[in-house]
């Protein structure tokens, strides 16, 4: 929101200087982002009037200007411009002047005629775009007067960046009604007088949609001059704020809205056939809005319409057929509140983004539009003439249908802020807010937003909005006594909280990335199962939700590779979505963590070699996320659309399927530049849970005795198996099992391995025997034939 120094002045008189008032309002939730000059330099351009225009006697294109700056002799200027005519009002900049673009003007000849100074556009003032002639002043600059002065300069504008709650202070309003809020002084209102009808001429309006517009209000104003122009104040506080010169009913329009908030359009009445319908589009309807764009309306968006058709996309935009132009003499003025959920991400669904949108999605002041007609009727009356008739106001389903009655008590806003205010401040706050406010008692309250606040709907936002207007920098700090008792046990928490410990522990860096993914990348993922598709999609390429959070990492690596990073460890928690009639609003979510590895599986070292990251890299993560999980995952070999075939593997715990791990397969080599392709995993955070607390065991004192087993299997016997069936035999004394060591080659049969296992034993107790020793082992190789048809290698 840009909003002029000088304007904002007229509606809170204050002596503060620009930086107090700019730190006053950032203080207020109101950041000021930059404070910029209103316009250039302008020394040596003053007002001039063209009292006679001659041919050049040596160019067909230039004329002979004599220009009365109302100094003593009038000027001759030698001038190109096309509607250089005699009783023009026009900017001069003198002989000695330099223009903002650098150029320094001087008595010179143009075709040996005498040219002393020049007569200037817009454009080369650095005001406007428009380069297309003079700039035309109005009939009432005085002649001589410096530009500056008559264009109200010097000023300044302030760039305000407001958060998607603060709708309200779209316009100088609103700025002004927080600043003489934040000052404790009263607002000056400008004064505004209503347009009286001056005909009967009424065009009828219905909402047909009323749950969508909760008030419409429309005005035709006829006999408007086509030439009048803007005038010059107005068009330097449009400019100022951003807004570019059109016409005159559209630039009042867009002033009104600067002004009030309330946006606003002008249709050409005598374009308009028959009655306004404010209605839902029917689909395949379509409209060629004002940038020349044909559109195709789907059904359920929001639309003015004539008997002919949509005329406007509500809240949005309008269209070409009724647009107001320079020969438009009859205007219809419309001002509306639609509520934020008709018009909210429309302008995605369309790719159109406007004022008015901005406004109507943050929620307009549903009690607004009326006097904002009644403002713009009074303008267009003032400066392009005509006469108007009275307002057809048509009232929808009002916003608030209800009551918005909050409850607030004093102690709530001590317990909130840490500190206490005093009562009577409260209600001073609260009051100079525009909140209704009924005092229960000597420390409560009954609230009443003002129809402007759409954000106020909890006692906490009025106790927020208490903070605001005594400063958060004066709030007194306190150290606070909080009883934090101990936790008994961490039964159901979700290792998924832990999860960033050990990732990070173990080298990864967490990604956060939206949930919105490319489609040609996620078929491939997932096998082309369907998709949750966006119906509005912040980009052509972010269109449906994920079913894999791969989707999201993958792209977060490639980033990274094309930046040279040899080594990437990412992970990532998060929801993926699928599908799902049953669930509610046709959407399965489910909580994930996914992973990748890439590159080296270690830092380089100049005494040992560089390894790169292989499966069992990846596998020993997934691995120490499940560390606190009492039961042990399996991983069978199984095929996935997206890894390899030879390299993946369904992660099992308690025999049901809870993810996926293995390399990215070959198919995606192409895509990603045949870069060595990274290692995933993907597991379902409820098969994380913790079902017993974590206790502290003491440490036994006892030695610890170690037996070694080398195990001929076949093959295709997993590991894994040798492990469960160790753990089988169920011994305490048996504290852990390692694998160390893995061969293949002669001495074996083909088709067999040897697996050498390190037996840990140690008793909490007593000192563990040989012969003890011994019946365990006798017990472990006896389960591990049985299991896995394993044998003792040698025998």
């Amino acid at each position: 929101m840009k909003i002029s120094e000088q304007w904002l002045r007229e509606w809170v008189v204050t002596d503060a200087p620009l930086d107090s008032i700019a730190d006053t309002l950032t203080m207020a939730g109101l950041e000021v982002d930059e404070i910029v000059d209103g316009g250039p330099e302008l020394d040596g351009v003053v007002v001039g009037r063209i009292t006679r225009c001659a041919p050049h006697p040596k160019a067909d294109r230039l004329q002979l200007c004599t220009v009365d700056i109302g100094a003593d002799e009038p000027l001759a200027i030698v001038c190109g411009a096309p509607n250089a005519v005699e009783g023009l009002r026009v900017p001069v900049a003198r002989v000695g002047a330099t223009l903002p673009n650098g150029l320094t003007i001087e008595a010179t000849e143009i075709r040996n005629e005498p040219s002393a100074g020049m007569l200037c556009s817009a454009s080369e003032l650095g005001l406007s775009a428009d380069a297309g002639g003079l700039w035309e002043l109005g009939p009432d600059a005085p002649v001589g007067t410096t530009l500056g002065s008559y264009l109200d300069l010097p000023d300044h504008v302030l760039d305000i960046d407001l958060t998607p709650n603060r709708g309200d202070c779209l316009s100088v309003r609103g700025i002004a009604r927080e600043l003489a809020v934040a000052f404790d002084t009263a607002m000056s209102v400008p004064e505004m007088a209503a347009a009286q009808p001056q005909t009967d001429h009424v065009r009828s309006v219905h909402i047909d949609a009323p749950t969508h517009c909760a008030g419409y209000a429309a005005r035709c104003v006829a006999g408007v001059q086509p030439d009048a122009c803007t005038p010059v104040w107005m068009a330097e506080r449009l400019r100022r704020a951003g807004v570019r010169r059109i016409n005159l009913p559209v630039d009042i329009g867009n002033y009104v809205m600067l002004e009030f908030g309330q946006p606003m359009h002008a249709f050409d009445g005598d374009r308009l056939v028959g009655d306004i319908r404010v209605r839902l589009a029917r689909a395949d309807e379509r409209i060629v809005t004002l940038d020349g764009e044909e559109v195709t309306l789907a059904a359920q968006t929001l639309v003015i319409a004539d008997d002919e058709g949509p005329v406007a996309i509500a809240g949005m935009i309008g269209g070409q057929r009724t647009a107001v132009d320079e020969t438009t003499r009859n205007v219809v003025f419309e001002s509306a509140c639609f509520t934020p959920s008709a018009v909210a991400g429309q302008g995605r669904r369309y790719k159109i983004h406007t004022d008015s949108l901005h406004r109507f999605e943050r929620g307009v002041d549903p009690e607004l539009h009326p006097s904002a007609l009644e403002r713009a009727t009074s303008l267009l009356l003032e400066h392009g003439g005509g006469a108007c008739g009275p307002v057809n106001h048509v009232l929808g389903t009002p916003i608030w249908p209800g009551s918005r009655n909050i409850s607030l008590a004093a102690g709530n806003v001590e317990r909130l802020l840490g500190q206490r205010i005093d009562a009577d401040w409260i209600e001073h706050a609260l009051t100079s807010l525009g909140v209704g406010v009924e005092r229960r008692g000597d420390s409560e309250w009954s609230a009443q937003p003002p129809s402007w606040r759409y954000d106020l709907e909890i006692e906490a936002d009025l106790i927020e909005e208490v903070a605001r207007v005594y400063g958060y920098d004066k709030l007194q700090t306190s150290s606070q006594n909080v009883s934090l008792p101990p936790v008994d046990s961490e039964v159901g928490r979700s290792v998924g909280e832990g999860a960033d410990a050990v990732l990070r522990q173990r080298g990864y860096s967490e990604a956060i990335t939206y949930s919105f993914v490319e489609p040609g990348l996620h078929a491939e993922l997932t096998g082309s199962e369907p998709a949750v598709v966006l119906d509005n999609p912040i980009s052509d390429q972010l269109v449906e939700m994920r079913r894999t959070l791969w989707a999201s990492l993958l792209p977060s690596w490639a980033h990274n590779i094309r930046r040279q990073q040899a080594s990437v460890r990412l992970y990532e928690r998060g929801l993926q979505f699928a599908p799902e009639p049953s669930a509610e609003n046709g959407i399965d979510q489910r909580d994930t963590i996914a992973g990748l590895i890439s590159g080296s599986a270690d830092d380089a070292h100049w005494d040992r070699p560089r390894r790169a990251v292989d499966f069992f890299d990846i596998k020993g993560d997934v691995e120490a996320l499940f560390a606190r999980v009492p039961s042990r995952p399996a991983f069978e070999a199984a095929e996935h659309p997206a890894l390899h075939p030879g390299r993946s593997a369904r992660i099992v715990l308690n025999g049901a399927p809870v993810g996926w791990v293995g390399q990215l397969s070959p198919k995606f080599g192409k895509r990603y530049k045949n870069n060595d392709l990274p290692y995933l995993f993907e597991v379902d955070s409820s098969a994380l849970a913790i079902s017993s607390a974590v206790r502290f065991e003491e440490l036994s004192e006892q030695p610890v005795m170690r037996r070694d087993l080398a195990v001929v299997v076949e093959e295709s016997t997993p590991v894994s198996s040798l492990l469960a069936a160790i753990e089988s035999v169920d011994e305490s004394a048996l504290r852990s099992t390692e694998v160390f060591d893995l061969f293949r080659g002669p001495g074996l049969e083909t088709g067999f391995k040897s697996v050498a296992l390190g037996l840990i034993f140690q008793d909490k107790a007593s000192t563990l025997t040989d012969e003890g020793v011994d019946r365990i082992i006798t017990r472990v190789v006896t389960a591990l034939g049985e299991q896995c048809d394993a044998r003792i290698r040698g025998e």
